[in-house]
């Protein structure tokens, strides 16, 4: 278990951690005022947390958690890849670094276990989500339709780490 620390733009500290299955009611809260109609549910989230391929980081400040990140590591046709499933952060704790720490380390593991490059696909109408990546290297590669549901496309990001 790790854990590290960084200032946010507001001078908070900000603990960066693996998340543990007794985090759970604090994700499914923190997924479900992310993403209201594609949150991921309780079932799969515990699923996630439970299951050594996924790699599942918690950002907190003053104790209390204020964001996620989840992925995992893929193979595919021999190239590995480090997917991101999913960046969370309670709205009153964005815009203070806390979704780039968590991108920073959680790339920091893919590179540890192997990857070379990071994947990740966001809704189309995610402004923020995409200039987000943009900023941390990220590059537009392709759309994929109905990603979503019907109408409710993806972009598809990568980077290389």
């Amino acid at each position: 278990m790790f854990s590290r620390f960084l200032k946010t733009k507001r001078g908070l500290q900000i603990a960066i951690r693996e998340a543990r299955l007794n985090d759970l009611d604090e994700i499914y809260k923190i997924e479900t005022e992310c993403f209201a109609e594609e949150a991921f549910t309780r079932i799969q989230l515990e699923y996630c947390l439970r299951s050594p391929l996924f790699i599942t980081l918690i950002a907190e400040i003053n104790d209390e958690p204020v964001g996620f990140i989840m992925g995992t590591i893929e193979d595919i046709n021999g190239e590995i890849n480090g997917h991101v499933y999913t960046v969370d952060v309670k709205r009153e704790f964005r815009r203070m670094n806390v979704g780039s720490a968590l991108l920073k380390f959680l790339e920091e593991e893919f590179l540890c276990r192997g990857a070379r490059r990071a994947v990740l696909e966001t809704r189309f109408d995610n402004i923020d989500a995409m200039k987000l990546y943009l900023k941390h290297g990220y590059s537009q590669v392709g759309i994929i339709k109905d990603y979503y549901g019907p109408g409710l496309d993806a972009v598809r990001f990568r980077k290389d780490l």
